[in-house]
């Protein structure tokens, strides 16, 4: 079974006081809806191939569009590390996220447990296990 597939049979667990993070792997309209209607709320890294039509500038800097069409909030976001010689390498991503409301919910805000569960899900990368390296994370919306 795959990830997808496991997850999907996953969301009977979630409910509406949850937030679900999820890597691009998970980038599906079919997933996203399934997801919604659970009730819980979700923050998504899209695949690099997709790219929103941008409907409405927020001003935290992010922006709503339709997904399938459901109402989705989109936040550009970019981790960056700086390395103890002083070399700063990063990327660059797109977060979908069912919390609509930058006010409740700030890019920024939201672009923290992302980061968060990405380097839990990396701990055995070196950018995580050296000591002498910083990571910033900062949303670019």
């Amino acid at each position: 079974m795959g990830e997808l597939a496991a997850a999907t049979a996953l969301l009977p667990a979630l409910n509406p006081q949850m937030l679900l993070l999820a890597d691009r792997g998970f980038d599906s309209d079919a997933f996203l809806g399934a997801v919604s209607a659970t009730g819980a709320q979700y923050l998504i890294r899209l695949r690099s191939a997709r790219r929103p039509l941008v409907e409405t500038v927020l001003p935290d800097g992010s922006y709503l569009t339709h997904i399938d069409g459901r109402p989705v909030r989109i936040i550009e976001a970019t981790v960056t590390a700086t390395c103890a010689d002083g070399q700063r390498i990063g990327d660059s991503y797109l977060l979908a996220t069912s919390l609509l409301d930058p006010a409740s919910n700030p890019a920024a805000t939201l672009v923290r447990p992302y980061h968060e569960r990405w380097g839990a899900t990396r701990s055995r990368t070196r950018l995580s296990e050296l000591p002498d390296r910083r990571i910033d994370l900062m949303s670019t919306a």
